[in-house]
């Protein structure tokens, strides 16, 4: 739901605000505050239990989304209006986010064995976009058809009922404290310093670190760039942001369909074997996009020549065939995502579960931060043709060093 609050609903809102390309791009860059919790990742591992991390941050993101709500309102009721301050509570929400991912992944495999781990992932990715469903397609039609504020407020009560339930019922798992105490100040102080550098050491010197950071950094680089500004595409076509919600709404549904079945694919056949398959199946959905973005050519010619903007909709394919399109792609990624999401827990140490997750989720994170964040002017100075062209070979890299990799099943 975070994730969902951060770089969809806040896209949607400044997209429906009207706001340029650039800037709904710039909602891509609240991704540096997950490309940076490697910094404090071995600290989650070492103060309180990650179940009290889990409460905390989920509450505290519940009264930062009811404050957004409020701001979003305001906005909305006065046209013109800055936004300096809506971004410094994303990029609240956005460190909040991150320290909640901490704790949420290590408690994952701190509770699952390995086995289990990879046979739950679908179910896991699909929970994930389970949330994404409701932020992109529940609260996006609610706050375009009713207000932004109930839309972000709704957001906000869900965190915060998600908190109370889980304080109550969410196990509590026993893990192995990473530092035990002492009684001897001096040394516990070296214990924690020597277990915060080992978490960092010991992910950049595994086998083949290089080859396995260069993989995270491009996987889904392409499909980090088809996100950044789909959005904006279909404004562009015509389609409004409540049929924008239905429209997120059938393609996260496909996203937890494709999750789930890479899930069940790679714990039947393993990681090795399933991993270049569904990379092949992403990279080729990609381009369909380029079949939406075609037609906005001639209705820029007609849109320079005075045409009204209806008659350039005209153009514009069904919503239907958008649709299709979407589906498509979102079935393809979640099937990728799975495998991602398996191939990280691979490389995560058993002493240093949560900060090992934390850092190859930066790595990766941080590819779809940098091209995110640039992605608006890229869009503007070339146009939508070029712009998913690019798109569209941008995961070539990942497909050139699967076969480089040594995973472990």
């Amino acid at each position: 739901m975070p994730w969902s609050i951060l770089h969809q609903v806040a896209a949607e809102f400044f997209t429906a605000a009207g706001l340029p390309a650039r800037e709904v791009g710039f909602t891509s860059a609240l991704h540096f505050t997950s490309s940076l919790k490697f910094v404090w990742s071995p600290i989650v591992d070492l103060i309180g239990t990650l179940r009290q991390w889990i409460v905390a941050t989920q509450f505290g993101l519940g009264v930062l989304m009811a404050v957004l709500a409020v701001l979003a309102h305001n906005m909305a009721s006065e046209p013109g209006s800055g936004t300096a301050v809506i971004w410094l509570v994303l990029i609240a929400i956005g460190l909040f986010s991150a320290t909640h991912d901490i704790a949420c992944d290590g408690y994952y495999m701190t509770a699952l064995g390995r086995a289990d781990q990879a046979r739950y992932t679908g179910i896991r990715v699909a929970a994930f976009r389970v949330a994404m469903l409701v932020g992109s397609s529940g609260l996006v039609f609610l706050g375009g058809r009713v207000h932004w504020l109930a839309g972000f407020g709704l957001g906000a009560l869900l965190m915060v009922v998600l908190a109370v339930a889980h304080r109550v019922w969410l196990p509590r798992v026993h893990a192995a404290r990473p530092v035990r105490p002492t009684g001897d100040a001096a040394a516990d102080w070296r214990a924690r310093v020597d277990h915060i550098r080992g978490a960092y050491f010991s992910f950049l010197l595994q086998p083949r670190a290089l080859v396995v950071l260069l993989f995270l950094l491009s996987f889904k680089l392409g499909d980090a760039l088809m996100f950044g500004m789909s959005k904006v595409l279909f404004r562009e076509l015509g389609i409004a942001t409540p049929d924008r919600g239905v429209l997120n709404g059938f393609g996260t549904a496909a996203s937890i369909a494709g999750a789930m079945l890479g899930g069940l694919w790679v714990a039947r056949v393993g990681l090795q074997r399933a991993l270049l398959p569904i990379a092949l199946i992403m990279a080729g959905t990609l381009p369909l996009y380029l079949w939406l973005a075609a037609p906005r050519l001639p209705a820029d010619v007609m849109l320079g020549l005075g045409a009204p903007l209806s008659l350039a909709h005209t153009l514009s394919p069904p919503l239907w065939h958008v649709g299709t399109i979407l589906v498509i792609e979102q079935l393809c990624g979640g099937l990728a995502t799975a495998a991602q999401t398996i191939f990280i827990m691979s490389r995560c140490h058993p002493d240093h579960k949560a900060a090992h997750f934390a850092f190859a989720t930066a790595i990766y994170s941080l590819a779809q931060t940098i091209s995110g964040t640039y992605s608006g002017f890229l869009y503007e100075a070339h146009g939508p043709l070029v712009y998913f062209s690019i798109a569209a070979v941008a995961c070539i890299p990942c497909l050139v060093l699967i076969p480089y990799l040594r995973q472990n099943s």
